[in-house]
């Protein structure tokens, strides 16, 4: 077996050794440079380039075409010129020659990791350089594990004709006209060193090199550093390839040994820890009774009062001050007089910062700049709300502000199952809280932390996963695990009995309003305190309101919701967790009962009407802006909680009322847009379209 050095390399070695040899001496020069312990991390990739007995002196090879490889690095400058530091590099480099009459290939898994060395130039460099040259060297163990691609999917070998085709038969094989024309699969699955292909046996896949790169690094700030380089990495072996002087035939390569080239891109983070030098402490040469007599006479302020007794230290020079050193206030207003522009206020009467007392004047002008921050005659632009702001929607059942314990049994982002949905509508006491994207299902109102773990323990035997949370001012939050704790060993841990269970005798009656593809404005269900609102999986969005347990009551709710204009209400009956027919609920129903139908909801729209929204005032609206309206004529005013809103004209279509706001808009109503009118309700014009098509 041939060796793995060879004498040509030996120049490498020999750099290697003079350079690391020249470090203390280096470091000897250095004795009066202060050392900074400043670890940088680095982490980084690349692409390898491959030169050795295969590929490169091919025409057709180029180095760029190579494959990624990962490097790790970890240094400390020693000087600040010089850097000493680990580094790991892994990766795949790979070698295809094709040509006549050698066709080789190979893929190397490549490890290495070793010391380094590197110089930055820092005699030659601006001090304030932002891009600044490296250079360096190291000795690095390499571990390398060669394979090749000899064989297709099918197990048949490579032939390569003279004819530049790959078949199954050698080209002069007495059967050749037998073969079959094949191609590559770039898997490399036959292990160099097992093939044994030249006769080496089991030499090492393991060896020594030397590291030598080059590359510029630029300073990103906040410790953070990118470098560019290149490294050439010389090794003491030709095996790599698995080709070497010593191989047979035309795979016979030269008596150089392997290198590789690794070329990278890398961000750093260096972590300053070195320690500042500690503060020598302060020693006075004063005695302690002349500190003592000091500290006991000294007036820092000149007010006349000792430090040791001034309530008010700090106080402005000539300020008349009283016996605590405070500044004095003759009104007694809580604003000194040396500060106070109104110097008798009334007693009692409330001041600003400057002791002016404040009028029921200001109060009001301050309340309406608050209210529309715009000194009460402020326009609200295009973007508007509909409907209650930051506040989440809490449905059924409302609750004092109040801290109370509730259990959440389910939540949602997309659609829920039909199953779920049934089982959610069987509870009597479910109502949905809102947030965001989310809408969280919940059960109960109690006092008693035992009586919600009870009902958790129920829900738990209904199939729910119950969790006991706290509600609070509209908020849910976590149960501290300590607290359900010392609440079952008081007696939360038993069952719930008879008394205790909820919703277990009899159906549940709801009147489902309908179901939507898209949701509707919350505006539409004014008056609904009681809505549940739940998202199948097939998009629609269904609407429920009332829990009856007698069937002329829902009944009755039901008239209630077709008079309010929801013609698609009907009535909907659960128990024990599946829907029911209404039928089994109580009710004498002519005819057979689809219980998997769900209606689509239709809303009554023949009150749906388009209007343009010329403007919105909270307070007075300004004389010019009255009289634009009253010239325009069929300005209709709409009063809601803090505003006034302007609507124009009555339109059956949105197209009919864009049409009109353009020409609003060019008579000078600049902020006018289109809305939809409901019953009285303002809603976005989106909404009211999609209700006319029936969505």
């Amino acid at each position: 077996m041939p060796t793995q050095s060879k004498p040509t390399n030996m120049r490498y070695w020999a750099l290697a050794v003079a350079f690391l040899g020249t470090l203390p001496a280096l470091f000897a020069q250095q004795d009066s440079t202060e050392i900074l312990l400043k670890p940088t991390f680095a982490l980084g990739t690349g692409m390898f380039a491959f030169y050795g007995d295969v590929g490169h002196q091919n025409a057709t090879y180029s180095p760029l075409v190579s494959r990624i490889g990962y490097e790790l690095r970890a240094s400390t400058p020693v000087t600040p010129w010089l850097e000493v530091g680990l580094s790991a590099l892994h990766g795949r480099l790979g070698v295809n020659e094709r040509g006549m009459p050698r066709n080789l290939n190979f893929e190397s898994r490549i490890t290495t990791g070793g010391l380094n060395i590197t110089y930055n130039f820092l005699q030659l460099l601006n001090p304030k350089r932002v891009v600044e040259p490296w250079v360096s060297i190291g000795f690095e163990s390499v571990e390398f594990l060669t394979k090749t691609d000899l064989l297709d999917a099918q197990g048949r070998r490579y032939n390569y004709w003279s004819d530049g085709s790959i078949r199954d038969i050698a080209e002069y094989a007495p059967n050749a006209s037998d073969a079959v024309e094949i191609h590559r699969d770039y898997t490399y699955e036959s292990d160099v060193r097992e093939s044994n292909i030249d006769g080496f046996g089991k030499y090492e896949e393991r060896t020594w090199g030397v590291p030598v790169g080059v590359g510029v690094k630029m300073r990103l700030g906040g410790g953070f550093d990118a470098r560019v380089g290149t490294v050439m990495h010389f090794t003491a072996t030709d095996f790599i390839d698995g080709v070497s002087a010593s191989s047979i035939g035309e795979r016979q390569g030269d008596a150089n040994n392997d290198r590789f080239l690794f070329t990278s891109f890398s961000v750093s983070y260096a972590v300053n820890i070195d320690r500042k030098a500690k503060q020598k402490k302060f020693r006075s040469n004063l005695s302690p009774e002349e500190m003592d007599a000091i500290a006991f006479n000294d007036d820092e302020d000149g007010d006349g009062v000792m430090d040791w007794s001034d309530h008010c230290p700090h106080t402005p020079k000539g300020v008349v001050v009283d016996v605590n050193g405070c500044p004095v206030d003759t009104d007694l207003d809580g604003v000194p007089d040396y500060m106070d522009d109104e110097p008798n206020t009334l007693a009692g009467a409330p001041v600003n910062a400057r002791g002016v007392t404040i009028t029921d004047a200001d109060l009001l002008r301050g309340w309406l700049n608050y209210l529309d921050s715009g000194n009460v005659t402020i326009i609200s632009n295009r973007v508007e709300s509909f409907g209650p702001v930051g506040k989440p929607k809490v449905t059924k059942f409302s609750t004092p502000n109040k801290r109370a314990y509730v259990v959440k049994v389910g939540s949602q982002v997309e659609g829920i199952s039909e199953d779920l949905i049934e089982r959610i509508l069987s509870l009597p006491d479910v109502r949905t809280i809102e947030r965001g994207d989310t809408t969280y299902y919940i059960v109960g109102n109690y006092d008693a932390l035992p009586d919600a773990i009870k009902r958790e323990l129920q829900l738990s035997g209904q199939g729910f996963e119950g969790k006991v949370m706290i509600e609070e001012n509209g908020n849910l939050l976590d149960l501290p695990a300590d607290q359900k704790a010392t609440a079952k060993a008081d007696g939360g841990e038993g069952g719930a009995g008879e008394a205790d269970m909820v919703g277990t005798n009899g159906p549940v009656l709801r009147v489902q309003l309908g179901a939507f593809r898209h949701r509707l404005a919350e505006n539409i269900f004014d008056g609904i305190n009681d809505l549940v609102t739940l998202k199948d999986k097939d998009g629609l969005t269904r609407y429920y309101t009332g829990v009856y347990t007698d069937i002329n009551a829902v009944a009755r709710h039901k008239v209630d919701m077709l008079l309010k204009g929801f013609e698609g209400a009907f009535i909907v009956a659960f128990k024990d967790g599946k829907r029911v027919s209404i039928k089994d609920a109580g009710a004498k129903f002519a005819g057979p009962e689809n219980l998997n139908a769900i209606p689509k909801g239709t809303i009554n729209t023949s009150d749906l009407i388009f209007r343009v929204q010329l403007g919105s005032f909270a307070g007075n609206v300004p004389v010019e802006t009255m009289g634009k309206y009253v010239d325009l004529g069929d300005v209709k005013p709409l009063t809601s909680s803090n505003s006034v809103r302007y609507l124009y004209g009555e339109y059956p279509t949105r197209l009919a009322a864009e049409e009109r706001r353009k020409e609003l808009q060019a008579m000078g109503f600049t902020d006018a847009f289109v809305v939809g009118e409901l019953n009285g309700r303002v809603i976005q014009a989106e909404d009211a379209e999609k209700l006319l098509e029936g969505k």
